[in-house]
Parts: structure tokens; C-alpha cells; sequence
């Protein structure tokens, strides 16, 4: 059975009482094609392009409250229409299949008088800015690259290397049909930091000293870093060679720093896309 979830309201595919749903439309499948189509004026055809760029994404659905009289129906009304009136809101649908979200602003969620009927019926209509859809993903963590413990010479074989050290790498894995943005969170100490892309080389360095008490988010989709969850500090970021995790891709990136003090962290996550 499939559910909707909008803000902090949930939407039953079937029930007896509360908030049901019907007609999910456009949260699957593609979008329009933003780049126009320039014809040809002395060939056959249209001038080629190189790739393709998706318009925003209009989420619809129709739904009602079955409640025991008009009073209740007319509450649960004014929660929904309370829902996503300041900005945007998570919508998040549940299928056999998994788990999907996209963020959405509430364009209008029209309600047809009930009469002092039990039941009210209302129109729900979403707007996602970016069309994609994404399930959640976990946080991956490293430290900088250490050094293992080595080899002494000479050796007695059948030699046995000794384990230790780290890399100082991230796999980041997106399993889904898109191209999706990664998250990183920096949590100092250090003077300055590189995080790099090693399929690409793409790099994004943050060149100013952070105490090992704050942690900065670098938003990939964004082009943007914050530091606490209050600053912006995106004049630090370096290169800004900004790239995603292509479809059905695992990318490594590489921690790097200068100036270590205690132990600095590197977090990353993808959340797997599809259109």
C-alpha cells in the first residue's frame, strides 16, 4: 500500500477515519525537456545538443479526511493548510518498492465544503524545484590518511605485512538512475582542508583554521559551506571544482589536510536519485 507523507501530515492510500489519497500524479517519470528545439533553416532537421536540462515538477494528488462529524473535518483542514505555508516541506512517498522524498513547496491545497458532512475533500498541489526524487543514505567517515605500520627488511618469507593505517577515502555509492549531489561535513581541527573527487580530480578545498569544536557543511547542489549550522563561510571554499556521483555510481573521495590538530573528520553522503 502506498502512503503519502507532506510536512507532518500522512496520507492513507486506504483507512476508515483520518486522511486518504488518490490520483498520485507526476511523482514518477520524467519531466520536460527545458532546452528548446532550433530548427535547422537551410537542413534537415534541428541543431544538436550536448545534453539535456529537466524543468521543475508539478506533484498532485486528491484527498480526503474522514472524520466523526464537520468539527473534526474542519480541524484536520486547518493543520493541512498550515503545511508548507512558510516555505518549502519534505513530501515523502512509501511503496512496495522503498522510500522516496523530494522537497516541495505547497502551491494550494483547496478544500471543497463538506456542508456539515463527516467527511471533507480537499485538492493538494506540489511544486519540486529539483525533479528528482532520492532516498536517504547513510553518513560515511574518515580521517586523514595515516600511514600503516610497514614492512621491517630484511624479511623472513612467506612475509605476513602488518595492518594499520587508512586511506583517508570515502566510497560514495548512488544506486539509483540519476545523478545526484554529495554532502560533506569538515569537523576540525586543521588549518585548511581538500576534499577530491579522485575518478575526476575535482577538487574542493576549504582554506581557513577550524577549531576541532565546529564542523562545516559543504552542499554540493548548493555551491555553499556553513559552519555550526549558522555562518555562511562559502568566501573559504577553494577551486570549487563542484561535481556529482553519476547514476549507478561509486565515487572514492580523498581527505586531505594541513595543520592537524586532534583528530580531524571528514563526513560524506549521496542520496540515490531517480527522475
Amino acid at each position: 500500500m502506498t502512503t503519502i507523507q507532506l510536512g507532518s501530515v500522512v496520507f492513507n492510500g486506504f483507512a476508515t477515519s483520518g486522511w486518504v489519497f488518490s490520483g498520485l500524479t507526476d511523482w514518477f517519470g520524467q519531466v520536460d525537456n527545458k532546452v528548446p528545439v532550433t530548427q535547422r533553416p537551410q537542413a534537415h532537421g534541428a541543431f544538436s545538443v550536448s545534453r539535456a536540462l529537466r524543468s521543475s515538477r508539478a506533484v498532485s494528488f486528491n484527498a480526503a479526511y474522514l472524520g466523526d462529524d464537520s468539527v473534526e473535518v474542519e480541524s484536520a483542514v486547518d493543520e493541512l493548510a498550515a503545511v508548507g505555508a512558510d516555505g518549502p516541506v519534505l513530501m515523502t512517498v512509501t511503496t512496495d518498492a522503498g522510500v522516496s522524498w523530494r522537497w516541495v513547496t505547497v502551491e494550494t491545497s483547496s478544500f471543497t465544503d463538506n456542508h456539515g458532512m463527516s467527511h471533507g475533500l480537499v485538492a493538494v498541489d506540489c511544486v519540486a524545484r529539483d525533479p528528482r526524487r532520492y532516498a536517504d543514505a547513510p553518513w560515511l567517515v574518515t580521517g586523514p590518511p595515516v600511514p600503516g605500520l610497514g614492512l621491517v627488511w630484511p624479511v623472513r618469507w612467506p612475509a605476513i605485512w602488518p595492518g594499520g593505517g587508512s586511506s583517508g577515502r570515502i566510497d560514495l555509492v548512488n544506486r539509483g538512475r540519476a545523478s545526484s549531489a554529495p554532502v560533506f561535513r569538515l569537523t576540525g581541527g586543521f588549518e585548511s582542508a581538500v576534499i577530491t573527487n579522485t575518478v575526476t580530480g575535482a577538487r574542493i578545498g576549504f582554506v581557513r583554521a577550524l577549531p576541532p569544536t565546529s564542523t562545516v557543511v559543504i552542499d554540493v547542489a548548493e555551491r555553499r559551506a556553513t559552519v555550526d549550522g549558522q555562518s555562511d563561510v562559502s568566501r573559504f571554499l577553494q577551486w570549487r571544482e563542484w561535481s556529482e556521483v553519476p547514476a549507478g555510481m561509486t565515487v572514492p573521495y580523498q581527505f586531505d589536510v594541513s595543520g592537524a590538530v586532534g583528530s580531524p573528520v571528514l563526513e560524506g553522503r549521496v542520496c540515490s536519485a531517480w527522475w
